[in-house]
Formats: C-alpha cells, structure tokens, sequence
C-alpha cells in the first residue's frame, strides 16, 4: 500500500509545516504593522505640520459620499471574506 503524505515534499514533517505556516504569519503581521505603522505616523506628522490644510479639507468632505464608500468597501470585503 503506497504511503500517503500530510504535507508538501518542501517539508520534513507535520511540526515542520506548522511551524513554517507560523512564522509567515508572524512575517506578514510585522511588515503590515511596520507599513501601516509608517502611514499612520506620516499622517499624525503632516497633520501636525499643516493643520490650516487638514481643516480646509475637511470642510470640503461630502458625508453621505464618504460614509456610502465605506459601507460598499465594507460590504465587498465581507462577502470575498464570506465566499473564502
């Protein structure tokens, strides 16, 4: 009877899987706290550089565009996350 393998022939074993899976996980959470970690700080930067200029933005944001955005980008991902 031929034997069956849990795993791709890139691993030794079973524990070397999970632990491989595992780590690139903890890979992707570090570059996404260090990306989105830079955005947020650049914006907390420029916004305390210009503060006249985020104030004039910000009377020209239209809410009910900005809010129906948010409720599709909302939507669509929680239905790619629901198809998966």
């Amino acid at each position: 009877m031929p034997e069956t393998r849990s795993f791709a022939p890139q691993f030794i074993s079973v524990e070397h899987r999970d632990h491989t899976a595992e780590l690139g996980m903890w890979v992707f959470i570090a570059t996404e706290v260090l990306l989105f970690g830079g955005l947020v700080l650049s914006y907390f930067v420029y916004r305390h550089a210009y503060p006249a200029s985020f104030l004039a933005a910000g009377r020209h944001t239209d809410l009910l565009i900005g809010t129906a955005n948010t409720a599709i980008l909302l939507t669509s991902s929680f239905l790619v996350a629901w198809a998966v």
